[in-house]
């Protein structure tokens, strides 16, 4: 029982040996729009439906965001649930607070009262500094930074990470240079897509900002006031307008230059247009003009023009393939989509002319077995060097594993494993050490019965 002990003992620790050492192992596509010469400074097209970067330009440079901040300033008021038909007081401290800016108003005045929905179309169609203030200092509980600190977590929340608003309106900071100052409002227009693409879910901002012109009701303060929308793309008597166009915010400071987002929908799916730091007297046509409405027409007219939404390939369509290691019958498994693919792309681009690039990562080959629809990695579908889009990749049909063949490598495999070596150096230890111990322990045992031996022999002579 001894020996066994032993022997399994010594059987255990050559496995356990030889396993520890054997087995211890966006979308951003960008195409050339020929934009013309007047385009902004700063300037994104990215489709809606799909976040396909359409045209990109300066999308991350830090610039001020003028009266583009009111998009947040409607949206924190939104979040905090109050009916529209909620009458508000204008408080004398907000409006006292936009006094001497020379910025946009609506002409509010301190005990007026209105509804949240009115005040909304304040903040959009003229860009009311005034409304933005009443709004800051109503919910801010007189603290307008209490506001403005909602705005800022309210952005951080939606993943904008080079946004930080000063104030609920967009005015300047002119006593700060650049923009390391907590004074100076700052933004992207990469920050500004992801605020306008969450901002147009909302229904009340997407109908209001998208409205032209709106009659103010009279108030206790005043008769009847007419409200316009600064956005000329929604003006049909205007030389920007733009068929079809839905909001979003004008701006325009100093430090901002002109700014502009606007979006439109059209056969099916939709865009978002993005020009800033833009000037506002490019003459063209002998006329001064505002580059930032020029920029975001025309991209927004390019993109319809020029793409469409086409599925690119089925869950039929083999993409390519990948070597299967122990496959039975089969040395490579297609690969195909895991479900259509579906992109933005320019009219003449179809599946023939797409290239299917590999990223680092993907796989070289797989272990059979291999089951179709099984998810064998993510790939890219490229336009010459645009990224057209993203596709995950499932085996097209199932391969079976050759056992036979995957025993014998294993063996193969095993034998020219230095481990395996060593683990026979120390099983052959291992054992010396098993049978000189039994040998020892034979050569015991028969001391032990020779001296047995001797002493009954004694006892007998001694009778």
């Amino acid at each position: 029982m001894k020996k066994s002990f032993i022997f399994i003992n010594c059987f255990i620790l050559f496995i356990s040996l030889f396993s520890n050492v054997a087995f211890a192992k966006s979308n951003s596509t960008v195409y050339d729009i020929k934009a013309p010469e007047y385009e902004s400074e700063i300037a994104l097209l990215v489709n809606v439906d799909t976040d396909t970067v359409i045209y990109s330009k300066n999308a991350d440079k830090i610039t001020a965001p003028a009266s583009l901040t009111k998009i947040v300033t409607a949206l924190v008021v939104l979040d905090k649930g109050d009916p529209l038909s909620k009458k508000i007081t204008c408080s004398k401290k907000a409006i006292d607070s936009i006094l001497g800016t020379g910025s946009s108003i609506a002409g509010l005045y301190a005990g007026e009262k209105t509804t949240i929905e009115m005040l909304l179309y304040c903040l959009f169609l003229p860009s009311a500094n005034d409304a933005a203030a009443v709004f800051a200092y109503h919910y801010g509980e007189g603290d307008e930074q209490k506001f403005v600190n909602d705005m800022n977590e309210y952005v951080k929340k939606l993943g904008c990470k080079n946004t930080y608003f000063s104030n609920p309106h967009g005015l300047d900071d002119e006593s700060t240079k650049g923009f390391d100052s907590d004074k100076q409002s700052r933004t992207t227009a990469n920050d500004m897509y992801i605020i306008a693409k969450h901002a147009l879910k909302n229904e009340t901002i997407k109908k209001i900002s998208s409205k032209y012109g709106k009659t103010m009701p009279k108030t206790n303060k005043s008769d009847v006031r007419y409200l316009y929308n600064t956005n000329p793309l929604l003006n049909d008597y205007s030389y920007y307008y733009y068929p079809g166009a839905i909001g979003l915010k004008t701006g325009t400071t100093d430090k901002a230059g002109t700014c502009l987002i606007s979006s439109a929908t059209k056969n099916g799916y939709t865009y978002i247009s993005i020009a800033m730091k833009g000037v506002n007297n490019y003459y063209l046509d002998g006329e001064g003009r505002n580059t930032a409405y020029l920029t975001c027409r025309y991209m927004l007219r390019w993109a319809f023009e020029n793409m469409e939404m086409k599925v690119l390939a089925d869950t039929d369509r083999v993409l390519g393939e990948v070597k299967v290691k122990f496959g039975r019958g089969y040395d490579y498994v297609s690969l195909v989509p895991r479900e259509p693919v579906k992109a933005v792309v320019l009219n003449e681009v179809g599946i023939d002319d797409i290239v299917v690039s590999y990223p680092s990562g993907f796989p070289d080959e797989v272990k059979a077995p291999v089951e179709e629809g099984e998810e064998i990695g993510k790939a890219q579908l490229l336009y010459g060097d645009v990224v057209i889009t993203e596709v995950m990749l499932s085996a097209g049909h199932t391969v079976k594993k050759n056992h036979i063949w995957a025993m014998f490598n294993w063996v193969v495999t095993l034998v020219k494993s230095p481990a395996f070596y060593v683990a026979l150096i120390v099983l052959a230890l291992l054992l010396c050490m098993f049978f000189t111990t039994t040998k020892k322990q034979r050569k015991q045992k028969k001391r032990q019965k020779n001296t047995i031996n001797v002493v009954k022999d004694y006892s007998r002579l001694g009778k």
